[in-house]
């Protein structure tokens, strides 16, 4: 009988061991089961990472037609390229100006007592600025180059002579002193107190572009583009600084910067002018720099004329330099080498100085 309990205790106890040891072995396992089912995860995660493709999402760009006056492709397709082109004051009391850096060409020549003015030149309505000035009168030369390039025509007032052109002109005339423009410009309280009146008035796109429509004037650009673009246009002369002289009394200067490719323009000798900035601080600059030497004569005891039938000129462009051509019609203005031969300049802002051909002697370019 003691045997047999003693078998039977011995039996209990051996159960109850293999009880435990199936429990612990069930608890290790259980132990084990998180970092296994982790493992067998983030394995899964790497391999989806490494299968999945990136989704890229590439923004679609408008397309842009090119600018008839600088060559460059930032015209938004459909937009008008009628240029308009807006009569800017450039003596002591009209600097800094407002807008003209947004400008697509100027034109820079000698209006009455040395004095210049510039024509600042916008490929479109589109391309005016929200405010520039100060905006003054008409002249002759400018007159006739805006009307080889088909432009639209702004200004306040004219001289004698201006007035009467702009009667037979094929240019649309909008002038801030006829009574029916009255609300496309406005005098500038603040450079009318510390300028004086005639250097106060401005305008702005919103402004300009009712009158255009009101008018009815076409839209777009019936006549050729006084230039033709290509990639480069490196001439055989000096052309990283280059001095003009437009009267007596205006000096105008260019520097070369050959990381941006632009010359930037100053008022004054290459030595001793000061940089053209408007009153945004921005100077003004150009990627090409046309030179016209034409006959001056005086219209009357105060103001400039340009015959502006042709003549030789000079081109600095990419620190280069050399001698051109050009010609106007009432219905082109063109350039060319000075063999004949069509002229190509390299797309950017051209800066178009009309002066007397007796100061071909006097332009200086190194």
């Amino acid at each position: 009988m003691n045997i047999k309990r003693q078998s039977k205790g011995l039996m209990s106890t051996a159960t109850a061991l293999m009880s435990m040891a199936l429990v612990i072995s069930l608890s290790s396992c259980s132990l084990l089961s998180p970092s296994t089912t982790t493992s067998s995860a983030s394995s899964t995660a790497e391999k989806n990472i490494t299968t999945q493709k990136p989704t890229v999402t590439t923004a679609t760009k408008a397309p842009k037609a090119a600018n008839p006056l600088t060559g460059d492709g930032d015209i938004a397709v459909g937009s008008s390229v009628r240029p308009v082109a807006i009569m800017i004051g450039n003596n002591d009391y009209s600097r800094p100006q407002i807008g003209i850096d947004k400008a697509d060409m100027y034109v820079e020549a000698e209006t009455e007592g040395g004095i210049t003015r510039i024509m600042a030149v916008f490929s479109g309505q589109s391309r005016l600025p929200n405010q520039i000035g100060p905006i003054r009168s008409a002249r002759t030369p400018f007159i006739k180059i805006a009307e080889s390039v088909d432009a639209i025509y702004c200004h306040a007032g004219g001289s004698t002579t201006a007035k009467k052109m702009l009667g037979s002109a094929e240019v649309g005339n909008i002038d801030a002193l006829h009574g029916v423009n009255n609300s496309a410009f406005w005098r500038d309280p603040k450079l009318k107190s510390t300028k004086g009146l005639e250097y106060s008035m401005m305008t702005s796109r919103d402004k300009l572009n009712v009158r255009i429509k009101a008018f009815k004037f076409h839209t777009d650009f019936k006549k050729p583009s006084p230039f033709k673009f290509g990639d480069s246009n490196k001439g055989s002369g000096a052309g990283k600084n280059v001095q003009v002289r437009l009267s007596a009394l205006q000096t105008v200067s260019f520097k070369y910067d050959s990381v941006t490719g632009l010359y930037y323009k100053s008022n004054g000798t290459i030595s001793g002018g000061s940089a053209h900035k408007t009153n945004d601080g921005i100077t003004l600059t150009a990627t090409s720099i046309i030179i016209m030497y034409d006959n001056k004569y005086s219209e009357n005891e105060r103001t400039i004329g340009f015959n502006l039938e042709g003549g030789t000129g000079l081109l600095a462009s990419e620190g280069t330099s050399r001698q051109i051509r050009w010609s106007r019609t009432k219905g082109s203005l063109n350039f060319t080498e000075y063999n004949g031969t069509a002229l190509t300049l390299k797309a950017g802002k051209p800066y178009v100085c009309l002066t007397d051909k007796s100061n071909a002697s006097k332009t200086v370019v190194s």
